[in-house]
């Protein structure tokens, strides 16, 4: 033992004190005595200051050692204390150990000293050591890990509460039996192996490894264990202590991130992000897609900021739009014209937005994901839609001027001939006419009613329901609306659509004379139009919308086709089908909804 130790002896014979400090000195490798001959000055001194062990005579004027040891008690339970005593007898020996004195000594000659020396060398590391194990326990307790002791033959020897708590025993079934218990034949064979390691001479002190605890009840439960062995000398192995750490929750968010982590890897478009804290922001992750996508790899663009995909031909309005985001610490989105590896353009739709270090707002921001989907095709589609829709206008405007025009001009003159001559014959010119009028109309409706949609905007359902009905002839059909909010649509073509279905069911719906009931009504992501008529062979059921097709001598059969414009347009989709009448039934699907709806109506 080389720590010091500080000693107070109590005696009233000052040659006794200097006897015995001198033979301390001599026994003991580093050791301060402090001697004094009053008890009440003794205690004092402990009050004052720290020692290690007490050593006290019994027969001292005024206070006896075992009331000094009881006055000692009363503030210091710990200090070792060794009656050391010339007036030593059975009774007083009975009484010292009764009152749980550390030791008990006669005076006498350098054997007794040499003995007193040893007890108290004892007695300090004996107190030290249940000092450390105290303020471990403490630790370990407030810690509240799960610790174990298992002696040299295999057996617990102790486990702690959290320990019975995690594998679901009480301590008393766990003490005395053998690991596998709470382990299976794998897991000892492994724990064996490494306390094996330890125990050899270049093995490490501290076994980490994983293991499955299997409780009482339940699934094994994922731990990590810290073993090492008990302090021992010579060849004399006394046992392996550990502590045990539940992984569950660390090894679900292990797994929980390596499935983000395939997700960001597998995704479908291209996934960036970037570090604002180094210099330029560069990205420091990209996954399968960005590399597929552009042509570089992870080695060339990790590392870089992001607008190496930039060229002669990107819009510099859309990339100042960007660099205002990060500026700003708001997410953003455009599209943006760059360049892979290769020289090759390619449309790039660019979506970013702040990563913040938690969920709060305000919180700062520690990187940004960026989203990259090539939209190329989509952009080629676009042109070419563009190109079309200017080829539609053209092509109203022909119809519109020189078609109509001398149309005009031939229903101008027949009717001038039919008022002078009276020919019947002159009638069926007429129809004919008018019938290439509405040919005329409604192709220059479908040119119209063909084009995007491009902002819609909150429309009550209802409302523009009843307004078509208003507008259209409906002769004596019923009219229900069991419908209720608001969509996103262009007011005036949806009631386009609405007023074409109405006539259709108008025109098809009647049996016998009988006027139809027609009703709108509700969808989970639109609305439908039914009729109680005699409904629509399923076999035509797909024909319907093209144009020309209709079921009644002398109709153009553009109606329905003008609402499948008009729900295309919108990004809807239309589909014909039976109600629950057996009559026929429209429905509209894929209407998008506002976030609100509009306290107008």
């Amino acid at each position: 033992m080389t720590e010091r130790i500080d000693v107070l002896h109590v005696d009233d014979d000052p040659s006794v004190l200097d006897l015995t400090e001198a033979y301390l000195d001599r026994e003991l490798a580093s050791v301060s005595v402090t001697g004094v001959t009053d008890p009440e000055a003794g205690l004092d001194r402990l009050g004052a200051g720290s020692f290690d062990c007490v050593i006290s005579d019994y027969d001292m004027p005024g206070m006896d050692g075992l009331a000094f040891f009881e006055a000692l008690r009363e503030d210091d339970t710990a200090v070792p204390f060794v009656l050391y005593t010339g007036k030593g007898s059975e009774e007083i020996a009975s009484r010292a150990l009764n009152a749980g004195v550390t030791g008990y000594f006669q005076k006498g000659g350098p054997e007794q000293l040499q003995r007193l020396a040893t007890r108290v060398r004892q007695a300090v590391v004996e107190s030290r050591t249940r000092q450390a194990a105290d303020r471990y326990s403490t630790v370990l307790e407030a810690l509240g890990y799960p610790v174990y002791v298992v002696d040299e033959t295999g057996t617990f020897d102790y486990v702690n509460e959290p320990f019975a708590e995690l594998t679901g025993y009480d301590r008393e079934e766990i003490i005395g039996s053998k690991p596998d218990l709470i382990k299976d034949e794998a897991a000892v064979r492994e724990a064996e192996d490494r306390l094996g390691s330890v125990l050899s001479s270049e093995g490490p002190d501290i076994q980490r490894f994983r293991v499955d605890i299997v409780p009482k009840e339940g699934d094994p439960i994922p731990c990590r264990d810290h073993m090492a062995v008990l302090p021992y000398e010579g060849e004399e192995f006394e046992g392996s202590v550990g502590i045990l750490r539940n992984v569950s929750v660390e090894a679900a968010r292990r797994e929980e991130l390596e499935t983000k982590r395939r997700a960001l890897d597998e995704a479908p478009v291209g996934i960036t992000i970037t570090d604002p804290s180094l210099p330029d922001n560069p990205m420091v992750y990209v996954n399968d897609r960005f590399v597929g996508m552009t042509g570089y790899g992870r080695e060339e663009a990790v590392g870089v900021n992001c607008r190496f995909l930039q060229g002669s031909d990107t819009d510099e309005a859309a990339v100042t739009e960007l660099r205002e985001a990060i500026e700003a610490e708001e997410p953003a989105s455009v599209e943006l014209l760059n360049y892979r590896k290769d020289g090759t353009p390619f449309w790039n739709r660019v979506s970013i937005a702040p990563i913040r270090e938690d969920e709060d707002a305000e919180g700062d921001v520690t990187g940004w994901v960026g989203f990259q989907e090539d939209i190329t095709a989509f952009k080629k589609r676009e042109e070419a839609l563009r190109r079309q829709n200017e080829r539609l206008d053209e092509f109203a405007g022909i119809v519109s001027h020189d078609l109509r025009n001398p149309l005009n001009v031939a229903r101008g003159r027949v009717d001038l001939a039919r008022e002078e001559t009276g020919n019947d014959h002159l009638e069926a010119a007429v129809d004919a006419l008018d019938r290439i009028e509405s040919i005329v109309e409604h192709t220059l409706t479908l040119a119209r009613e063909g084009e995007t949609v491009g902002d819609p905007e909150p429309v009550d359902l209802a409302e523009v329901a009843a307004d078509s009905w208003r507008t259209v002839d409906t002769e004596e059909a019923g009219f229900e609306i069991d419908a209720d909010g608001t969509l996103l649509a262009d007011p005036d073509r949806l009631r386009n659509l609405f007023e074409n279905l109405f006539r259709n069911a108008i025109e098809h719906g009647a049996v016998d004379g009988e006027p139809v009931t027609i009703r709108v009504g509700d969808l989970e992501n639109g609305f439908y139009v039914a009729d109680d008529g005699p409904g629509i062979p399923e076999e035509v059921r797909d024909d319907l919308f093209e144009p020309g097709r209709s079921g009644s001598a002398g109709n153009t059969g553009f109606g329905l086709a003008i609402v499948k414009e008009i729900a295309t347009a919108h990004g809807w989709e239309v589909a014909a089908t039976a109600s629950e009448t057996g009559g026929a039934r429209f429905e509209v699907r894929g209407v998008d909804r506002p976030a609100t709806t509009p306290s107008s109506r």
